[in-house]
């Protein structure tokens, strides 16, 4: 693997897959998931694990909208299939490893909701989860997360399929997730007041959409900013400068500080996806000052990116086996449990990525090769 720091784009990871991808972007996603997995581990009173799903949910809407982008610059089109082909292999082995098959064999023993289990492999989950939850394989719950995501994943591709057509494209896209914000944020305050439960508004996807819209709103900004040749601006140098990437640290810090519950059902949520999207946007466009050049070194560790490249997997597969451990481990010293259980949970989750996720990855792109290959054959002998 080799890293390559990149002062326009941001610090650049290119891994044996041969996809570009952003380092800080899978530094926040390592960082995302080990919140989630020391929260998890015991320390869920003083580790904020909840604030790690928030982070990925900004840069999941960050990183599908980049992508479309992307292929609306080189093709000024969007093929709806490839793009759900790529996430059905993206996400349903690890799925399978992780969720599918130890429910079954779990299923022998013990009872299961297979109703709530059908919304696990169906992504809608939350809903359950919102409800007061259901029985199912004990730490496949996590689950409820992803459901939220591929909700976005299904609706956004078909907007974005109507959108791309238009010259007004930009516009559509930037009105679309305002209003997501706007409507997300205001579900949130209604319900709150309303007196709904934490949990139906910690775990819906209309209380939680606003995440990922965040996330839609920086790809924009930036796609923007790049298009339009990178000017320096007042702004630009701002969300550039050191003080960009403290206050959104110290504001992340205020709000897992702030313990009222009003807060936590309402703002919290907006104030730590704008805190992820400050990072986000800071990782494309820092300078090369002592904060910076830390920064960039603490992005491109080697292991730092690969626990970012495995977070999906160490996220799907942690809290099964953390449970499944405790049978062992609560008689431990919590200084010796947590540690191997995180290390547990983390250690599985890089395995399944290693074996699951790369060799998918990988004939996924051989198959994508061969495919062009044949088209270009095709076009070749036409014109003969």
């Amino acid at each position: 693997m080799s890293v390559v720091g990149n002062p326009v784009s941001g610090p650049v990871v290119t891994g044996g897959s041969a996809v570009p991808r952003f380092a800080h972007i899978d530094a926040m996603r390592a960082a995302a998931v080990i919140l989630v997995v020391l929260a998890h581990g015991g320390l869920g009173d003083v580790i904020p694990g909840g604030s790690g799903v928030t982070v990925f949910f900004t840069i999941s809407g960050f990183i599908i909208t980049f992508l479309v982008l992307r292929e609306r610059d080189k093709t000024s089109a969007f093929a709806i299939g490839p793009f759900y082909y790529r996430r059905v292999l993206k996400i349903v082995p690890p799925l399978l490893i992780a969720i599918v098959v130890p429910t079954l064999v779990y299923a022998l023993w013990n009872p299961v909701d297979w109703r709530a289990f059908a919304g696990q492999l169906f992504f809608y989950y939350n809903w359950y989860k919102a409800a007061g939850g259901a029985e199912v394989l004990p730490g496949t719950g996590v689950v409820w997360s992803l459901s939220i995501e591929e909700q976005f994943y299904i609706v956004f591709a078909l907007l974005w399929l109507v959108f791309v057509r238009s010259r007004f494209w930009r516009p559509l896209l930037v009105a679309t997730a305002v209003i997501a914000v706007a409507g997300s944020t205001s579900a949130r305050i209604l319900l709150a007041i309303g007196g709904s439960s934490s949990s139906r508004i910690y775990y819906g996807s209309d209380t939680r959409l606003d995440g990922i819209a965040w996330g839609v709103l920086v790809a924009v900004a930036y796609h923007s900013w790049v298009t339009d040749g990178e000017r320096e601006t007042k702004v630009t140098r701002l969300l550039a400068s050191p003080v960009s990437l403290i206050s959104a640290l110290l504001l992340y810090l205020v709000s897992v500080a702030i313990r009222d519950d009003t807060f936590r059902d309402t703002a919290r949520y907006s104030v730590q996806s704008l805190c992820a999207a400050l990072v986000i946007v800071y990782g494309f466009m820092c300078g090369r000052g002592r904060v910076g050049k830390l920064f960039d070194r603490v992005v491109s560790n080697r292991f730092v990116a690969l626990i970012g490249l495995a977070s999906y997997s160490i996220y799907l597969v942690h809290l099964v086996l953390m449970l499944g451990s405790r049978s062992f481990t609560d008689t431990w010293p919590e200084g010796i449990a947590l540690p191997v259980l995180v290390v547990v949970g983390v250690g599985a989750g890089i395995l399944v990525y290693q074996f699951v996720e790369v060799p998918v990855l990988r004939w996924r792109k051989m198959r994508e090769a061969r495919n062009r290959s044949e088209r270009r054959h095709r076009a070749a002998d036409a014109a003969m």
